[in-house]
């Protein structure tokens, strides 16, 4: 079982940026140090409250920088928003920067104010992610692509540099939608899952049009579930360090979101976080509810949401992810 850290930086107005991003290169240290496998950078925009993190290659080279062994992931770039050829180039900058450490994790982006931001059609920008995804790694395999799609169309060009992984850095794709999972199995990825934002029914659906669609010689299949997760010498402390963050992050969603969004953030609330979806408590409690999950959707890799609306004080997020690298990973490794 591999265990990633996830970072989505929320900035709360009593709160800097720089300082919030201090915190993340100070905890991607930390994560490497402890063992953890990956560290996961979103990519939002266009809302301080909910995140200050639209150029997440950006972070992860100054996190490659900083560590060692640990990956550097995004979960997710939103492909829509880039040209495929420009998010190309970068990723490959990173995975050399970091030494083979890249993860590309990509979506196809259900943030309308992101779209409109870009002055981006979404309902194109979402129809054309499989051309994007495919030109992306025909860039990278060979020394020179043309491609002739409906969305993009490029005449010999050489992508340089090329990753230092080979073939390429692996692939992540987030589901959340109905629609998504089924399309990430015939593409032949690995899968990000956010329960919290699906609901555990419509990711366990979601997941048998996945491996129904799934190759069996497919390069990827890794099933990695987004968890938020606090750790504390006992139930009550945990609960009680943890409830703030999480509702500054339920009251983001409400305040921002559209549609069916809308509909999940009002049925949500910090009970029910801590019922269904997250693992907050001592070791052992927290290491069960993660056995839970893991058997729900047969997972693979754990992304660990130590501080998941932002309100957690840095140093008890290090405290949390140094109980939980101590006590709670051993259990499954």
């Amino acid at each position: 079982m591999k265990f990633g850290v996830f970072y989505q930086l929320p900035c709360a107005e009593s709160q800097t940026a720089s300082a919030r991003y201090d915190d993340t290169l100070a905890q991607a240290r930390l994560a490497d140090e402890l063992g953890f496998d990956n560290v996961w950078l979103a990519e939002l925009h266009f809302n301080r409250r909910f995140s200050v993190m639209p150029a997440p290659l950006m972070v992860g080279s100054a996190i490659a920088a900083a560590t060692q062994r640990i990956k550097i992931g995004m979960a997710v770039n939103l492909v829509p928003l880039h040209h495929p050829i420009r998010l190309a180039e970068e990723t490959a900058t990173l995975d050399l920067l970091s030494h083979g450490r890249a993860v590309f994790g990509i979506g196809r982006g259900s943030n309308p104010r992101h779209f409109h931001g870009y002055s981006l059609d979404m309902e194109e920008g979402r129809n054309s992610f499989q051309e994007a995804v495919e030109l992306i790694l025909k860039s990278w395999t060979n020394d020179a692509v043309t491609y002739k799609g409906k969305h993009f169309q490029v005449e010999g060009v050489s992508v340089e540099p090329k990753p230092q992984q080979k073939p390429h850095p692996p692939v992540y794709v987030a589901a959340n939608s109905p629609d998504t999972f089924g399309m990430v199995g015939k593409m032949g990825h690995s899968i990000l899952l956010a329960p919290m934002i699906s609901t555990h029914e419509g990711a366990i659906a979601g997941m048998e049009e996945f491996r129904r669609n799934l190759k069996p010689d497919a390069l990827g299949g890794k099933v990695n579930v987004n968890v938020p997760i606090f750790v504390a010498e006992n139930r009550m402390k945990a609960l009680v360090g943890f409830e703030a963050s999480i509702d500054n992050y339920l009251g983001t969603l409400r305040a921002t979101s559209h549609g069916r969004g809308m509909e999940r953030a009002n049925m949500l609330d910090y009970e029910q976080v801590d019922a269904d979806f997250a693992a907050i408590g001592d070791p052992e409690e927290c290491a069960d509810k993660l056995r839970q999950i893991q058997q729900m959707y047969d997972a693979d890799e754990f992304m660990c949401w130590f501080n998941t609306g932002g309100m957690v004080p840095s140093d008890e997020v290090a405290k949390s992810m140094r109980l939980f690298a101590d006590k709670v990973m051993p259990q499954f490794r």
